[in-house]
């Protein structure tokens, strides 16, 4: 199914994004402006990691899915939801390309990194349902989410924003909206760049490459 948002729906959910970014002290034009040569194909990256509060999610195996879980790798984190008609599944595919790329390049050596896709959309996105949404696209990724009480302080940090559509409790048909962008998380537990859509697998390659060895 194609799904475009309205025109009107489209300016809300950028103003929320320009919101909450502001809120969480990021400023994409600022890191365009202090990283404009830097030797990086798509990466933004920030002038200084980004110091991260630790959180409590769970991740697909019902297990506790902390800050302590990004560290000692690099971590490509995307924030969707199963139900994602067009954005999800496009980035998790170019994801995919990224991640057998790396694993290619790795030459069966332990990973340096791992891919996370956390879902927004606790209601309907279950452990079980993202255990078998993600390994749609690969096995190794892993799915992780929790309470809206549990995400949006996580969200907020990261700068990502989101918004559920108003519904029926029950009601399995709604919208969502949330930011594209793919979030890279330090060996160290810290945000270190971002990845702005749209993406360029082949171009995230590179800077993987570059940067997180």
């Amino acid at each position: 199914m194609n799904f475009e948002f309205p025109p009107f729906r489209m300016v809300i959910a950028l103003v929320i994004v320009a919101l909450i970014s502001a809120t969480a002290g990021v400023s994409l034009w600022k890191l365009v402006q202090d990283n404009q040569q830097a030797p990086a194909a798509s990466l933004i990256m920030l002038p200084e990691p980004r110091v991260i509060a630790d959180f409590n999610l769970v991740d697909q195996d019902g297990q506790l899915f902390s800050l302590e879980n990004l560290r000692g790798r690099w971590s490509l984190l995307f924030f969707g939801f199963t139900h994602c008609p067009d954005v999800c599944p496009g980035t998790l595919y170019d994801l995919q390309m990224v991640h057998s790329a790396l694993v290619e390049k790795s030459g069966g050596l332990p990973l340096a990194h791992q891919v996370l896709f956390v879902s927004i959309d606790p209601e309907r996105d279950t452990p079980e349902k993202l255990k078998q949404y993600v390994a749609y696209f690969d096995p190794a990724f892993i799915g992780v989410t929790g309470s809206h009480q549990q995400l949006q302080p996580l969200t907020m940090q990261l700068g990502i924003a989101y918004r559920i559509e108003d519904h029926e409790a029950g009601d399995a048909q709604y919208s969502v909206d949330h930011s594209a962008s793919i979030l890279l998380m330090g060996p160290d537990g810290r945000l270190h760049g971002v990845f702005p859509a749209p993406h360029d697998a082949s171009k995230i390659i590179s800077d993987m490459d570059s940067f997180a060895k």
